[in-house]
């Protein structure tokens, strides 16, 4: 169990303003870990299905609060634009009403630090092509939203713009506004997407993510979290976002998980390139283009169909993905194909691992050690999926 240390007086500060809010914390409290920030621990033994924290509604920033709804946004603004561009506002008001709660966020050189988006562009090339792919739609959905909002933000830089998108990126929860009449949302309920659908929930963003924690649970009175098992005094408690991949953690969130039961690499750049433009148009209008994802058990059906459709008369290919054939005959004739596939990847990472340790002393410790624990995963993935095909 790692030391947990007093999160400090800021910290301790806001616990009562949230309080004062309405908010509801029972037997829980932050801290402070060495090396990892902040993160939330059982202020006392707990028992399995004890409720530990109540959000209220009116608590949650969304674009249905008042304090969002008064600067009268247009709608022509993403819901992630909009939040980022009222934080933007919520620094510049000295008596912004979240101004404790921003003092518990992290800081821009935080961000700097830990976000890819923010990395140098030496460090963005050596992400894993998964990462690179998150982090390319990242980018194009960050311009997007700033030239929405910088009309609106004439005195703001795109640097501070970038820190707040951040902040909403890295602190929202899934809100599709139950307490809300359909009327006053922009648009249909049963038309949200989970793009529409974000709320920054005050406390519960100190809880760190695990892909076995506690499931955050909504409904029209707000948020809540309840024990997902017993907790000794002290122990951390986490909160599960999700089956989410590392490359997709280290993306959107700035870190990566020791062990993650839902961690997959993908097959796609090395696949796609030897796909012919006919064999493209079939994978494509039969629904099996791209999305070829590995882990440690092997490849998935997606990839063994295209591997099909690259080796096999078009016939066996059919049959596969029609359901016809379950593609027992052939398999022997596809894992010999597939272990040169990840006897490439092996080289590819192997490859990588030499880059990532040759990079300047310039480069922060912090990163570089990131790029070198991905990859050291993603390696073990792609040995782990050819043990099972002979590689």
């Amino acid at each position: 169990m790692a030391a947990a240390l007093p999160p400090g007086e800021i910290h301790d500060t806001f616990v009562k303003w949230a309080s004062s809010q309405g908010i509801l914390m029972d037997g829980v409290a932050p801290a402070r870990f060495v090396g990892r920030g902040m993160g939330i621990i059982a202020a006392r033994d707990l028992k399995k299905g004890e409720r530990l924290v109540l959000v209220p509604a009116k608590t949650l920033i969304s674009i249905d609060s008042a304090a969002v709804r008064k600067h009268k946004f247009p709608s022509n603004l993403s819901i992630h634009a909009t939040l980022a561009a009222f934080l933007v506002r919520e620094y510049e008001e000295k008596q912004s009403g979240h101004r404790l709660w921003q003092e518990c966020w992290p800081s821009e050189e935080d961000f700097k630090s830990i976000m890819p988006l923010n990395w140098g562009e030496e460090l963005q090339k050596l992400l894993p092509e998964p990462a690179k792919e998150l982090l390319s739609a990242q980018k194009a959905k960050l311009a997007k939203d700033w030239r929405a909002a910088q009309p609106l933000l004439p005195s703001t830089t795109f640097n501070f713009f970038t820190y707040a998108w951040l902040i909403v990126n890295t602190r929202c929860f899934y809100w599709d506004y139950p307490n809300v009449p359909a009327a006053r949302l922009p648009k249909k309920r049963q038309s949200l997407t989970a793009d529409d659908c974000y709320a920054m929930c005050p406390f519960l963003d100190y809880f760190n993510h695990a892909d076995q924690g506690c499931e955050p649970k909504y409904d029209t009175k707000g948020y809540t979290v309840t024990t997902n098992r017993d907790y000794k005094a002290g122990e951390e408690i986490y909160v599960s976002y999700g089956a989410h991949t590392n490359d997709f953690l280290l993306v959107e969130y700035g870190f990566i998980l020791s062990t993650n039961a839902a961690d997959t690499t993908t097959l796609d750049h090395l696949l796609i390139p030897q796909l012919s433009s006919s064999a493209t148009s079939t994978l494509k209008e039969d629904g099996f283009y791209g999305n070829y994802t590995l882990s440690p058990t092997g490849p998935c059906h997606r990839t063994q169909a295209a591997l099909r459709l690259l080796h096999l008369p078009t016939r066996r290919y059919v049959a596969f993905v029609s359901g016809a054939d379950d593609g027992a005959v052939d398999q022997a004739v596809i894992d010999t194909h597939l272990r040169k596939l990840l006897e490439e990847y092996q080289r590819v990472v192997m490859q990588a691992e030499e880059e990532v340790d040759a990079l300047d002393v310039g480069v922060e410790v912090e990163q570089k050690e990131m790029l070198a624990r991905r990859w050291k995963q993603v390696g073990a993935i792609v040995q782990g999926a050819g043990r099972g095909h002979g590689v």
